[in-house]
C-alpha cells in the first residue's frame, strides 16, 4: 500500500542513472519488495467522519469520429450527440469537463459545450462548439464534488530495493549511487508516490508521509538490498447517494439566526 512510490523510484533510477538501470536487460537488475505493514493502533478508530465534500474524477472513452456538432449542418442530429453518466451524484457546485488526448493533453470545455440533464444530475451531453479541433481526442474527464463519509488509515511499511548484477564493482557503485539518489530526491519521490483509486462508491487517496533508509544487507553474493521505512496515510471515502445526507456547512447555537458570512457562529454563555 505504497501508492506509486515503486514506479517513481524505478523511473528516477532509469532517467538519472541510465548507465546502470536502463536497458533490457539493464546492467543492474532492480526489484522492489514490500514487507507486512504495521498499522497505527489508533488508525481507523472511532466513528466514521461526518459527511463532507470530497473530490471525484470520472473518465470516459470518447471517439468523435463522424459526430456532427454544428447545428447549421444539414446532417446535424441532436439525438446523436454523445451522452455520459457520472458514477456518483454530484454535489452542488462547478463541474469541470475536459477532453483528453492520447498524448495526455487536457482541453477545458466551456459551459455552452456541456448540457446537463435537468432530471438526472449525473447525466450530461456534449454540445461542442462548431469547429473545435478534435484531432487526437479519445476521452472525456469530469472533475466534480460529491458528499462522502471518510476514515483515515495510517501504516508503516518496509520497502526493499534489491540490486543484483554479475560484477562486484558495478554493484558497489550502484548501491552508493541509488542510496544517494533517493536521499537527494526524497521529497520528489514522496510527492510522485501519491495515488488515488476509485471503484463504485468507494475511493482511496494514498499519501506518502515519510521515506527513510533503515538498513543495507546482502541477501546473496552480488546482491544488495536497501531497506526503507515508508510512512503512509490512506484517506478512504464512500460517496453518499443523493438521498443519504448532506455535509455540514454551518454550526450555530440553537435558536440563533444563521449568518451566511460566519460558517461557525456559536454563542458562549458564561455564568460569573
Amino acid at each position: 500500500m505504497i501508492g506509486r512510490l515503486e514506479t517513481a523510484i524505478r523511473e528516477l533510477a532509469v532517467s538519472a542513472l541510465g548507465d546502470l538501470f536502463a536497458g533490457d536487460p539493464a546492467p543492474i537488475a532492480l526489484s522492489v519488495s514490500s514487507a507486512a505493514s504495521t498499522v497505527d493502533p489508533s488508525s481507523g478508530d472511532g466513528p466514521v467522519g461526518e459527511p463532507r465534500i470530497a473530490d471525484r474524477t470520472d473518465s470516459f472513452l470518447f471517439d468523435p469520429t463522424g459526430i456532427i456538432f454544428d447545428p447549421a449542418d444539414p446532417q446535424y442530429d441532436p439525438a446523436a450527440l454523445p451522452s455520459f453518466t457520472l458514477s456518483q451524484s454530484p454535489y452542488e457546485g462547478p463541474r469541470r469537463v475536459r477532453l483528453t488526448t492520447g498524448q495526455g493533453d487536457l482541453i477545458a470545455l466551456g459551459p455552452d459545450e456541456v448540457a446537463w440533464d435537468q432530471v438526472d444530475s449525473r447525466a450530461f451531453t456534449l454540445t461542442l462548439r462548431a469547429g473545435r479541433p478534435l484531432e487526437g481526442v479519445n476521452g472525456v474527464q469530469v472533475l466534480y464534488a460529491v458528499t462522502a463519509v471518510f476514515a483515515i488509515l495510517r501504516t508503516r511499511q518496509v520497502m526493499g530495493l534489491l540490486l543484483q548484477t554479475d560484477d562486484a564493482e558495478r554493484l558497489a557503485r550502484s548501491e552508493a549511487l541509488l542510496a544517494g539518489l533517493v536521499a537527494l530526491n526524497g521529497q520528489t519521490l514522496i510527492d510522485q508516490g501519491a495515488a488515488t483509486y476509485q471503484s463504485g462508491d468507494y475511493g482511496a487517496a494514498v499519501t506518502i508521509k515519510g521515506l527513510r533508509l533503515i538498513g543495507i544487507t546482502s541477501p546473496e553474493a552480488l546482491q544488495r538490498q536497501l531497506s526503507y521505512q515508508v510512512e503512509v496515510e490512506v484517506r478512504v471515502t464512500r460517496a453518499l447517494r443523493a438521498d443519504e445526507g448532506q455535509p455540514i456547512t454551518h454550526i450555530v447555537t440553537p435558536g440563533r439566526p444563521r449568518d451566511p458570512s460566519r460558517p461557525i457562529d456559536i454563542e458562549i454563555g458564561v455564568n460569573a
